[in-house]
């Protein structure tokens, strides 16, 4: 029964008339007019809208002045401390490569004082040699020159003993520098004093002394000392 009451009601209010009023559209309702050529909606896929020659959705925003500004100075940062570690790059460039410079230089230096060195110790050598030789050289010229004959010395001494009649030597010694000692015996103190005489002028001799004299039973003995001149006795 109430079925039949529902099917009734239904069926009146679709056969009564109701008159046709336009319904503004509520605000939840969907705008169903196509989009506007050249405004992409964001429904639609950005690969899409770029193959049809669209125009992109910009997602970035876009930067203010101070950004800009500070973009700017990040820029001139960068620019500045490149060329900061260039300079700094071409110093330690300039550096290692003078240093590389420097050590070579002092090895040529070095190899050239060795060198030099080495001539040097080579002529030092030959001069120490030659001044070995001449050291000699000037020695043998000192002895040559301070050297006498003893040969003449002898054969003057008894040749002044050979002018007196009964003079005769005991010993004779001569020493480097040309001093004698002379003793002998004579047969008089007479021929002794002339001995003595002719000891005392001659060219030869020159200083003489009558050190010691004494008479004996044979005649006197007798002991001089002196010194002759070397000039007139060096060797040939």
């Amino acid at each position: 029964m109430n079925n039949n009451l529902q099917n009734q009601t239904v069926s009146d209010i679709s056969n009564n008339s109701i008159p046709n009023q336009q319904v503004s559209p509520s605000v939840g309702q969907i705008n169903m007019q196509p989009p506007v050529q050249g405004s992409p909606t964001l429904a639609e896929p950005i690969a899409a809208q770029i193959k049809e020659g669209k125009e992109g959705v910009n997602l970035i925003p876009s930067r203010t002045k101070e950004e800009e500004v500070q973009v700017k100075k990040k820029t001139t940062l960068s620019i500045g401390s490149l060329l900061a570690i260039i300079i700094l790059a071409l110093v330690s460039i300039g550096i290692v490569g003078f240093n590389i410079i420097t050590k070579n230089q002092l090895s040529d230096k070095k190899k050239e004082l060795t060198d030099m060195e080495y001539i040097v110790n080579q002529k030092a050598d030959k001069i120490v040699a030659n001044n070995v030789i001449l050291d000699r050289i000037n020695l043998y010229k000192d002895v040559k020159a301070n050297s006498f004959s003893h040969k003449k010395v002898i054969t003057f001494l008894r040749e002044m003993a050979g002018k007196i009649q009964g003079i005769t030597y005991d010993s004779m010694e001569i020493s480097e520098d040309l001093s004698f000692k002379i003793s002998g015996d004579a047969p008089n103190l007479e021929q002794l004093s002339r001995m003595w005489y002719l000891f005392g002028v001659n060219e030869n001799i020159e200083t003489v002394k009558l050190k010691s004299f004494s008479k004996t039973e044979t005649g006197a003995s007798f002991s001089f000392d002196g010194k002759l001149v070397l000039d007139n006795f060096k060797a040939d």
